[in-house]
């Protein structure tokens, strides 16, 4: 039995309704009972990778007070990809082995307990002002539990499903980075054994082995093949520089190079793992979901992924900088005291500059799955409309690589790090 394998659990998981069922007794107590007609519907297809999203309906035998009518199971789990098949090109060639895939299944073990850590932390220092599910049972995975690892969580109903061709105003964007800020005050107070908990060069030791040059390579095609002769050329310059782009070192080592105090990151900060509601004209944030990557870090690396993810290449060209600028002030307001603050406004900036290649490019592997979902489309007017968006994200974002990539080279503190780390060849 494996993480990567269908079993005969929940959604083919290794988690069975038994398990559930004695899980749900622990937090509702002895008559929360699931019924004959319970289910379960898998409602993260193509928006995690890592784990099942599981809605349970469970059909309770009694009514209680204060129980939820339905919950969602966040099962640990590798068939969420191998489930995305023909989405990807020759990526799924390499993930689909059961070479790579046990290889990478004690990291989805390790991320898996690392979101719990999150969470145990957020609730230790009552920290209210990230929203989030709230949490009712964690079961980590160890040495007499192999196989099982799931977080138990509340469903946030009525929320809107965006993905990254579904762009935001600058105004919603706020709401985001205020709960980024939030989060990053709230781990100033951690203690050193506390940040000891997380996941260490979170980038050498998680993303490089995804980022490998075969599968690199493979989404390169897939985008090139899939955006067509409107982005190709641009495609071709990327794979040109791809191997000085994807610097895993310098992303790790970016708040030492810079005089930055490490906080703590989402890690993973794009469009599916944003909730959002509709608020009259706009949006509400309801949630920020999926922090399996969360680590301590640079404090600019969850906006360039925001910003990258959630608006358009000419809201962000127009907006990054007074946005930083914003975030900062934001920060300031949550940490209080000047003399705690994690970086200068200065840094933050650098910060942008000198991450902004990668961040901008791990969104890459994204693009030619969304050009295929929307080419496959019978609707010929959303097909050209979500078209149209994907390109001018698309465009905006290889350019600003370039442009980024090119004045890193030329600056004193890109120059500096790039020498102390040099581009990272996978």
């Amino acid at each position: 039995m494996s993480l990567f394998k269908p079993a005969d659990g929940i959604l083919r998981t290794n988690l069975s309704w038994d398990d559930l069922q004695e899980s749900v007794f622990e937090i509702f107590g002895k008559d929360a009972k699931f019924g004959p007609n319970k289910d379960a519907k898998d409602i993260g297809f193509a928006s995690g990778f890592m784990s099942k999203i599981c809605l349970i309906t469970p059909d309770w035998q009694t009514r209680m007070d204060g129980v939820p009518e339905k919950f969602v199971v966040k099962v640990s789990s590798q068939l969420s990809f191998i489930e995305c098949k023909g989405m990807f090109g020759d990526i799924e060639e390499e993930f689909s082995t059961e070479e790579f895939s046990r290889a990478m299944e004690s990291e989805v073990k390790k991320i898996h307990n690392n979101e719990i850590t999150l969470y145990k932390l957020l609730k230790k220092y009552d920290v209210s002002e990230v929203p989030r599910p709230k949490v009712y049972y964690t079961r980590e995975f160890s040495e007499e539990n192999p196989l099982k690892g799931f977080i138990i969580m509340e469903y946030l109903a009525d929320n809107l499903s965006l993905h990254i061709f579904d762009n935001l105003s600058p105004e919603d964007i706020l709401q985001a980075l205020h709960a980024i800020a939030s989060l990053e005050a709230a781990s100033l107070k951690f203690t050193d054994e506390d940040k000891g908990l997380f996941m260490k060069n979170i980038f050498g030791e998680m993303f490089a082995k995804a980022l490998t040059k075969e599968n690199v390579k493979a989404a390169l095609d897939l985008m090139r093949h899939a955006g067509g002769d409107r982005i190709k050329g641009n495609v071709d310059r990327l794979e040109s520089i791809v191997s000085e782009i994807i610097d895993t070192e310098l992303a790790d080592n970016l708040p030492d190079i810079l005089g930055m105090k490490r906080v703590l990151c989402h890690g993973d900060m794009w469009s599916t793992n944003i909730i959002w509601r509709k608020k009259g004209k706009g949006v509400e944030l309801a949630a920020l979901v999926d922090f399996q990557t969360s680590h301590f870090g640079c404090p600019t690396t969850d906006v360039v992924r925001l910003l990258n993810a959630c608006l358009s290449a000419k809201d962000r060209r127009e907006n990054w900088e007074s946005l930083l600028e914003k975030f900062y002030s934001f920060l300031k307001d949550e940490v209080g005291d000047n003399n705690q603050m994690p970086c200068t406004l200065e840094q933050l900036k650098q910060a942008y500059r000198l991450y902004f290649p990668l961040g901008a490019f791990m969104i890459v592997p994204m693009i030619g799955p969304l050009f295929s979902l929307a080419n496959n489309s019978d609707d010929v007017e959303y097909k050209e409309r979500v078209q149209e968006l994907i390109f001018e994200k698309t465009e905006g974002l290889l350019e600003d690589i370039f442009e980024f990539y090119e004045k890193n080279k030329n600056t004193s503190s890109g120059t500096e790090a790039k020498e102390n780390n040099g581009g990272l060849l996978l």
